[in-house]
């Protein structure tokens, strides 16, 4: 079997983010074998930059092989009921495309320059959750995205990895700003960096498939996302992905790097607009 996961479905990886990645740097990934088995596999994962300090990335990934069950328990979610004063009477695509950086003084310059930004490989559009957030708490408010694959994508049942590489990549969009935000800080935040992420796929091979329906129309699956702690320059970002027949998915939780102060100082360069 070699460093492939023949045969077997990713069902969890555990990430850390160690060094930031230089994006015109070539980045060369390591992956080793930890151990192979009948049903499970893991594998260990370092990613480096010929030009970088060291290793930037590491992961342990489990690989799982599909097998039937007999008991099968998780609580479903109605979405447009529970948030019938955000969704009520619209479709995932009347959202608008969700911005690279979802931060106030950002969503001004798209508006300026009269543009949108695309995201690789998926539509993901954003809900405007300022109704249903109205009055709670910090932790209590809830942030939704929709998304849902670009063009034609291979079928589940001859890559399924390549359906779960989807959703890890809908998982970590936007979702270290929705900590400022909550907060009505968006626009406050010095510093923001993942320090690392895991993921769980809970549904079976059907509920992770991201192609279109037998209709031929697009499958848009839901991340339901909120933050559950804030404190000593950190915070804790939480996520369950919904398929479109309210079926989990996936249980995602991500621990980032967020410090506040003047922000203005930080987002001009040159009089230009930057990356924090």
């Amino acid at each position: 079997m070699g460093r492939r996961a023949d045969g077997k479905v990713w069902i969890c990886n555990t990430c850390f983010f160690i060094l930031p990645g230089i994006t015109d740097i070539p980045f060369v990934y390591h992956v080793k074998t930890v151990r192979d088995g009948g049903s499970y596999c893991t594998r260990s994962v370092s990613v480096v930059q010929a030009e970088g300090k060291g290793i930037a990335f590491t992961a342990t990934v489990s690989f799982k092989r599909a097998e039937s069950t007999l008991v099968e328990v998780w609580n479903g979610r109605d979405l447009y009921g529970h948030y019938a004063t955000a969704l009520r009477g619209r479709r995932p695509e009347d959202f608008p495309e969700t911005p690279g950086m979802d931060t106030p003084w950002y969503r001004e310059v798209l508006k300026k320059e009269h543009r949108v930004d695309q995201f690789p490989g998926l539509s993901c559009r954003e809900v405007d959750m300022r109704a249903w957030n109205q009055g709670k708490p910090p932790l209590e408010k809830r942030q939704l995205y929709f998304y849902t694959p670009l063009g034609d994508v291979p079928p589940v049942s001859e890559s399924p990895n390549f359906h779960a590489i989807a959703h890890l990549y809908a998982s970590d969009r936007n979702s270290l700003y929705l900590i400022p935000n909550i907060l009505e800080k968006g626009n406050d935040y010095t510093l923001m960096a993942s320090l690392s992420i895991n993921v769980v796929f809970n549904g079976v091979m059907k509920d992770t498939d991201v192609g279109r329906n037998a209709l031929g129309r697009d499958r848009w699956f839901c991340q339901e996302a909120e933050v559950s702690w804030i404190g000593g320059g950190r915070g804790i970002h939480q996520s369950r992905i919904w398929s479109p027949e309210g079926n989990l998915v996936a249980t995602t939780w991500q621990e980032g790097l967020v410090r506040f102060g003047k922000g203005e100082e930080y987002r001009k360069v040159e009089g230009k607009t930057s990356r924090l």
